[in-house]
Order: C-alpha cells, then structure tokens, then sequence
C-alpha cells in the first residue's frame, strides 16, 4: 500500500526564511592527562551537544497511529486520547504536517496545519472520529503509518516521525515487531496499568510489543501511561522534542592514533556504528540521527595503550568528529579534528582508573544503572525484579560521583514503589529505552524522573497540564512559542537589573522634631572633632617623635659612715642628672622627691624646685647630705620631714631642699671613706610622670615620692670597686 497524498507546504517565502549558522554542535572529550609506561586501557567519554535554539528548527511531518480497538472503550482511555489529539493539532504549526491513522484505515493524508486544517480534524477526528471498536491490529496500523511517510512528494529538510498509541494488543494475526521500519523514529505509548496483564502468560510478549519497536526505529523512544495519569502530558514531551529539530543526521567518526592506541570498544548505546579501518588506523562511525535542541549524546571509547621504554610528551591517542546538516547543508565540528592527549609517565596513578575525571566516572555509573533495569526487565516476577533493583540501588548510594546519581536514585524509587508485576515490567522498558536511547521519556510519573529531558519539555508539560484541567482551553502553537522564546531570550541577553532605591517601611521612621535633629547635629560635629584631634596628636608625634626625659645618678660618694645602732655621723654626695635627649621639646621637672634609705628605712629625702632642660642637653642636682645622732628602730621605720620614736637626729644639706628624716638603726658601728660609685646603682626605681606643654612644646615630667638605692647597695658598691678596680 502506498500513498501519494500530501499536501505541498506554503511556500518558504510566505512562512519566513529560516537562517542556516555553523557551530550547532559542540564536541568535548574527558579523559586522563598522564598515563603509565606499562600496557593498560584507558577511558574517553565524548560528548556531543546540541547548542541551537528551538526556533531555528525544521519543519515536522507527523502520523499519528492509535487504537480504536474494542480494549480502548476501557475507563479513560479514550478520553485520555481526545485531549492528547487536541494538543498535538493545536502545537503545530502551517508548515507542519499531520495525517492521522487508526488500526484499520487511514483517516486523514498529511495536512498542512493552517487554521482551516486544525478546525476540520478537531471536528473530525477529537470530536466525532475516535470511537472504540474498530478492527485492526498493531501491525496494520505501523504499516499504514510507514507507508504514509514512504509515499511523500515533498521531503525537502523535514522531520519524520510516528506516534503510535495504544493498549498493547497485537490482535488475532501479525507481529508488529517484524515490521521494517527503516530511519524513521516511531515513539510508542502504552496504556493502562496492565497492558494485557489478564492473559499472564502472553502478559511479557504483549508488553515488549511496543518497546522493541521504539527501540528498533532510530530515536524512538518507549512511554508508559498508568491508569489515572495523562496521556497528553507524556505526549508533550515528544512534541517539544519533535518540534525543537535543528541539527540532523548528527555522525560521530572516532579514529586510533596508529602506534601510540587502538580501539578495543566504542559503547554508544542503541545507536548503529559501523567500524572500518585504513592505513592510518581503526575508524568508528556513529549515527545519532536528528537532535533535540539542548539534547547530549555521550560516547565511551576504550583504548588500549601500549607499553613504552621511556616517558613521553603530551601525545594524540584519539581523534574524533562530527559531521551533522542544518536545512539540508553539512558542517563539521570541530572543522578539524578533536585530540585526546595522554602523557606517558612513570609518576601516573595505578590502576590508571583512580585519576578518571568526575563525568567519565559519572557516564559509567549510569551504564552500570541502565544494565541493572534491563537484567530485572528480563526477570518473570515482582520480588526477583525488586531484588536487582535493590542491587542497583546500593551500587548507586556508593558511587557519588556525578549529580547525575541523585536522579537514578529517585528513578529506582519510583520503580519500587509499584505493586504490581505489570506496571514494573512496562516502566522497566521505558526507563531501559530511555537510557539506551540518552533521551527522555515517561516512566508512569512524567514529572518524578526528568533524566534527559530539555527546557522546551518543561515548558510543554505545563500547557499540557494546564489543557488536562480545562479541556476547552486555547494552546498556543509552536510558531508562539517560538516568538514567545526568541523575545524572552532577547530579554534576557539585555536585561539590566534596576537600579532602584529600597525604603523601608515608615511606621520604621521616628522623629521628635527640631530637638532630635540637633541632637544628630551636635553628635555628628563632636564626632568629627574627635577624630581631628585624634589625627592632630598622631601628626604632632610623628613630627617630632618624642622621647622620655630620665634622671641618672651620675656621682655618689660616701664621704664618712658612723654608727654603733645609732647613726653618729653620715656624709653623702650625691649628684643626680636630668637628661633630656629630644631635638625639638623642653623637659619641665616638677615636684622631684628622691629618698635615700637604709635597710628599709628612709634616712634622708632629696627634693628639687621644678626646673627646666633645654633640648638635647642635661642639668645636673648635686646634693651634699650630712646627718648624725640618727637612731634606726629594728621594724625599719620611716618618717617624711617629721618626727619618729627614738631620738632626735638632723640632717645637714649643701642644697636647699634637702630634709632630714628620724628614726631606725643600724647593725652595727662603722666607718668608712667614700668612693666613686658606678651611675646604674642609683637609678630611680619607680616613676611617676605628667605631660604639660609650654610656648616651645617641651615636655614635662614629675616624679613623685622616689626611692633611691640604698645604704647597703652603696656598700657593696665600694667592694664591688675595692675588688675589681
């Protein structure tokens, strides 16, 4: 049988010319920078991008196949099936194509979908047309779908696609998966939660039916719809996909590096390859067929490296291409080649696995995930079935190497989570097709697992939503969205985020009037005094750099010492000298008290008149103390120009000042003759100071009540001098 009956599009003029730009596709290889001296594998992941846009797609010929068999008079199905019918004539376009097929007849060629089309097949096929039990089976109905896109006049640059739409039932004669159906990718749905499952026995054949013709087409892709969930959902997700086609007959051409690798596998998933070699080494083809917009292939190429005597720079193991057509025109990406590069190295990681980069690590899980659900799909029963997807579970919690694996996870889940035999057989299939294609496709749930999914499915899985709810709603076609795209991208390639002034909300103000405010004004300049003076203190310090006046005893001299318990007779000479060593500050000296003491107890006390020092200069104190009839009490008490117990005793001093104390004793009667003591032993051991400033910045400093070093000190001072001088 074959038909002959499409209608030629409007011309291209009238619909708009589509521009036609290189560098859809972007190619990019992960794989290990160093390798070993010795003979191993290595592992390259290849990823093939589709970075188009959705309106620079081509133009799309759809059938649609469904059944109108008795079985879909069941429940829901055939409301399920009007809805979805209404989306798909509403999303395309005019210079898209529909014919619409049941099991037994063709109802409709392929139609321009202008406005007129649209209103006459809702009229004719949602409205009044599907109706349940017709004759047919499955196998008629693929049949008369291929023939319609086989019998064609104008093919020029479109997209053909089937959609195939039923319970799963085959019918009395015919196997559909014996049909030929050549390039040309059929997308299969199955509905209900049994598909066939009242006949057990016939219950695994019945179900695979659909899925081994998705997977036998090229892209196709295998969707199963649950009682109670909604077909036009999971069919939106086909028409963004099918309505997003830019890039077309996408081929991957892999080759060896002659001498330095060769090819041991090329695992593309269900995509035909085909392997050739010439005099430069092994070749590799892949053949994708069309892309989505947005969609990712990858690619996992095992090389075997041989050994090497010696190390070696960054060298070439693999080469890869691809050749793909926009509108009919080819282009190569990258326009030369991509290389691998490897390093041979006696420092790399063993095994060389240990060093895989994250995305390769990542692709190789999913594989190992993909192969568990085909080993339970394979299985006969829920608790064998359960018990692989248990397994795989547990291999998933412990790789985490991609964000991949938080999707697998979810994705076994949902398959736990059904009771049923027939369910998890029939999501075990289109979770398998789904991986073996890389691209997306409904498990039960649409919206629980979206691995492989793009952004134009998102979008159309709310109007699908969004038209579940309100059957009498108006879809915007695909030619809105894609104005409705371009305008958005537009907006945000040029957006600006506003620069615009936050005020808080006024019940947050508070004010007292006039009073409040100069209150802020009087805080504000007393702040900004502050730190002026601040910064005038720190200039004026780094100006001059100031530094601390002191007072050194530079001559003491112990002229003559007499006591028996009583001090009889005493005479010091003591000159103290107050140095100031900064270059551009007096020193001012104020209140000077030096104490002069014995055992504990204060026997004279030196005092000055405040005085000045000129910078960079010294003034010497020289006093002349002399005392006698002393008596030092054994507790070592003190006086401060006052009176004592004991007897009286005085003190005669060369320079005015100077006073007399009274009280204590000393061990023992001596006499000595006085010596020239070293100036360190009569330091000052604590001072008091206080700044003052005057007309030339000169700084100065009191010391208060200070004690001097003792009688005792001077002694050993003398030997100390008798000894070693």
């Amino acid at each position: 049988m074959s038909f002959s009956d499409d209608e030629l599009p409007p011309a291209i003029s009238s619909a708009g010319p589509k521009p036609v730009q290189a560098g859809r596709v972007r190619l990019v290889a992960y794989n290990n920078e160093e390798a070993p001296l010795e003979q191993h594998r290595q592992q390259v992941l290849l990823e093939v991008t589709d970075t188009s846009f959705p309106v620079e797609r081509s133009w799309l010929d759809l059938v649609i196949v469904f059944d109108v068999s008795g079985s879909m008079g069941d429940g829901e199905k055939l409301d399920k099936l009007k809805t979805a019918m209404k989306l798909v004539i509403s999303k395309l376009g005019p210079m898209d194509r529909l014919s619409v097929v049941s099991f037994a007849e063709k109802r409709c060629p392929l139609l321009c979908m202008t406005r007129a089309s649209k209103e006459k097949l809702m009229k004719d096929i949602v409205e009044n047309g599907v109706r349940a039990g017709g004759g047919g089976n499955i196998e008629d109905g693929l049949k008369i779908g291929l023939n319609v896109l086989a019998g064609r006049r104008h093919t020029d640059g479109r997209v053909s696609s089937v959609i195939l739409m039923s319970d799963g039932k085959q019918g009395p004669a015919g196997d559909a998966r014996a049909v030929d159906i050549g390039d040309v990718a059929v997308y299969t749905f199955g509905f209900g939660g049994d598909n066939d499952a009242k006949a057990h026995i016939l219950l695994r054949t019945i179900i695979i039916v659909l899925e081994a013709i998705a997977s036998k087409s090229q892209g196709g892709t295998y969707y199963f719809v649950r009682d109670g969930e909604s077909l036009c959902e999971h069919l939106s997700q086909v028409l963004a996909g099918l309505l997003s086609v830019v890039v077309r007959d996408l081929r991957l051409t892999v080759w060896e590096q002659l001498g330095h690798s060769k090819t041991d596998k090329v695992d593309a998933g269900g995509y035909t390859q085909v392997a050739e070699y010439n005099g430069s080494g092994g070749l590799v083809t892949i053949f994708f067929g069309d892309l989505y917009s947005g969609e990712v292939r990858k690619v996992i190429v095992d090389l075997v490296l041989p050994a090497v005597g010696r190390e070696d720079g960054p060298t070439p193991v693999l080469f890869a291409q691809c050749l793909y057509s926009i509108q009919g025109k080819g282009f190569y990406s990258p326009p030369e080649h991509l290389e691998c590069i490897m390093r041979r190295t006696g420092t790399a990681s063993w095994p060389p696995d240990a060093m895989m980069p994250e995305p390769v690590k990542g692709e190789l899980v999913r594989r190992r995930h993909a192969s568990k659900l085909k080993e339970a799909s394979e299985l006969t029963d829920l608790n064998s079935a359960r018990l692989k997807l248990q397994e795989a579970k547990q291999l998933d919690l412990v790789e985490q190497y991609s964000p991949t694996t938080n999707i697998l996870t979810t994705e076994l889940m949902m398959l736990l989570s059904l009771a049923t035999w027939p369910e998890l057989l029939a999501c075990l299939l289109a979770s398998w097709t789904s991986h073996y294609r890389q691209r997306f496709a409904g498990r039960g749930d649409v919206r629980g697992v979206r691995i492989f999914d793009t952004p134009r499915m998102g979008r159309y899985l709310v109007q699908a939503t969004e038209l579940e709810k309100n059957p009498n709603m108006s879809v915007p076609s695909v030619d809105d969205d894609d104005v409705k795209e371009k305008i958005d991208g537009a907006r945000a390639a040029s957006y600006q985020p506003p620069r615009r002034r936050i005020i808080p909300p006024r019940h947050r103000y508070w004010s007292s009037g006039w009073a409040s405010r100069a209150g802020i004004i009087l805080c504000t300049l007393l702040a900004i005094a502050l730190i002026a003076a601040g910064a005038a203190v720190l200039a004026v310090y780094l100006l001059y750099k100031p530094k601390t006046p002191y007072l050194v005893v530079a001559d003491a001299q112990l002229v003559q010492l007499q006591y028996d318990g009583t001090i009889r007779y005493l005479q010091v000479s003591i000159t103290i000298l107050a140095e100031n060593n900064n270059s551009k500050a007096e020193a001012s000296f104020s209140h000077v008290d030096l104490a002069l003491g014995f055992q504990g107890a204060d026997v004279a006390l030196l005092r000055a008149e405040p005085f000045v020092v000129a910078p960079r200069s010294a003034l010497p104190l020289q006093y002349n103390v002399v005392s006698a009839g002393r008596t030092l009490g054994t507790t070592g008490m003190r006086g401060h120009g006052g009176r004592a117990p004991g007897r009286r005793g005085a003190a005669r001093l060369t320079r005015q000042g100077a006073h007399a104390l009274e009280g204590g004793c000393l061990p023992q009667h001596q006499v000595l003759d006085a010596y020239l003591l070293p100036p360190p032993l009569l330091l000052p051991r604590k001072r008091h100071r206080r700044a003052q400033r005057s007309p030339k910045m000169p700084l100065q400093v009191a010391l208060a009540r200070t004690r001097s070093a003792t009688l005792a000190s001077i002694v050993y001072s003398l030997i100390y001098s008798l000894l070693y001088e």
